[in-house]
């Protein structure tokens, strides 16, 4: 028996863990109305930790379960939407996106973004049926979702940076 198959269960209960544990963050972030896109960031890094911790497909499992429970059991569909599109995905795509030059690595996670944004604002004027004016295709919606992209970006960044830097060593799992 191989080390992979072996530590398969560990994966699989980490794995449910943190997909329980995103899902608590945004059950959590409809309860305040106001805090759905903190939430929907600090669910992210749940799937930042799969894609560090446990590799594979594990990180996709993580999203896809989270992502349904949000769709089947949260109140406010738009957070749902929030973290399918925009919170859970980009960690596992930021994995993949840095593996390119850096030039290509920025374009190809703007226009990520940006294809997500529209997703998302199609889905709340459309399938949810939200006729508010912060739900238009202008200017100002791009500009300060790009600007709060960049952010993220950062911010995940430096997440992931002190992880594997400091926390790593001290926590030791053996996933």
């Amino acid at each position: 028996m191989n080390k992979e198959s072996r530590n398969a269960p560990k994966r699989m209960i980490a794995a449910a863990m943190l997909a329980a544990l995103s899902f608590v963050f945004m059950y959590l972030g409809t309860l305040t109305g106001v805090m759905d896109l903190c939430a929907v960031v600090v669910g992210a890094l749940c799937c930042a930790f799969a894609v560090i911790e446990l590799r594979g497909i594990w990180p996709w499992l993580v999203f896809a379960v989270c992502g349904t429970l949000c769709i089947v059991f949260l109140p406010d569909k738009f957070i749902a939407l929030e973290y399918i599109a925009l919170g859970g995905l980009y960690p596992i795509l930021k994995s993949y996106f840095e593996r390119l030059p850096r030039l290509f690595s920025w374009m190809a996670k703007i226009a990520s973004f940006n294809v997500m944004l529209t997703a998302c604002l199609l889905a709340a004027r459309f399938l949810m049926g939200v006729q508010e004016e912060w739900v238009a295709f202008n200017l100002v919606v791009y500009l300060v979702g790009n600007a709060f992209f960049v952010l993220y970006d950062y911010a995940l960044t430096v997440f992931i940076t002190y992880y594997m830097n400091k926390l790593r060593r001290r926590l030791r799992l053996k996933l």
